[in-house]
């Protein structure tokens, strides 16, 4: 496929984003990217950065030979701040609004967090045990003085997968190493728990809420 497009047998080229990964493509002169906003709706709070710097490595896929390059990114919000950093190749600016707007959310890097999933078949039998770790969390949390918030069993964003139905327990905290102390210590309390019907873990620092 590379040798088709490198000898110029090609004139389209539809892929993944796999194809902003490396590629020299010198007579390559117009991406178009679709779907982008997608990303702008993720339960993953990285997202977006990771969006920001997929699309600046997919630009530097147009234009790399004699010929000046174009991108063009479908989107339904143009003047969403993260296009418009990218119009300007301004990261910087746009991860200090990243910061701050992570900041007054209590999202990393300003915070610390711990996600227990479960999954069951019964959707009573999994938010009954959630509820129930989440009350020894915060009972926990309160005995010990530890600066850790957790929050009441939520539907995941993903609530249903293979015949299971999926809810969370979000914790979090500015202080990590009250969260060191937490977490362990929660973990007792979840095992005395458990039901044999919730299969259940906890993630440390997640990645997103999916």
């Amino acid at each position: 496929m590379r040798d088709a497009i490198a000898g110029g047998q090609a004139d389209i080229l539809v892929g993944t984003q796999m194809l902003a990964k490396g590629h020299d493509f010198p007579q390559l002169t117009l991406v178009g990217v679709l779907g982008a906003d997608n990303a702008l709706y993720s339960a993953e709070f990285r997202a977006t950065e990771r969006l920001f710097a997929l699309l600046e490595q997919v630009g530097g896929r147009a234009g790399r030979g004699e010929h000046a390059g174009e991108v063009l990114v479908q989107t339904d919000f143009p003047d969403h701040p993260l296009y418009q950093a990218l119009v300007r190749h301004d990261y910087d600016s746009y991860a200090r609004a990243l910061l701050a707007e992570r900041k007054a959310l209590s999202l990393p890097p300003s915070a610390h967090l711990a996600l227990l999933g479960g999954e069951g078949k019964s959707p009573e039998g999994l938010m009954r045990f959630l509820g129930a770790a989440a009350d020894k969390g915060r009972a926990l949390a309160a005995e010990r003085s530890l600066r850790c918030s957790v929050y009441p069993p939520v539907p995941a964003a993903l609530s249903r997968r293979a015949g299971l139905e999926r809810a969370q327990v979000l914790v979090q905290s500015d202080d990590r190493r009250a969260m060191q102390d937490f977490l362990p210590a929660w973990r007792v309390e979840i095992e005395r728990l458990a039901e044999r019907r919730v299969r259940w873990a906890l993630d440390v620092d997640p990645l997103g809420f999916a």
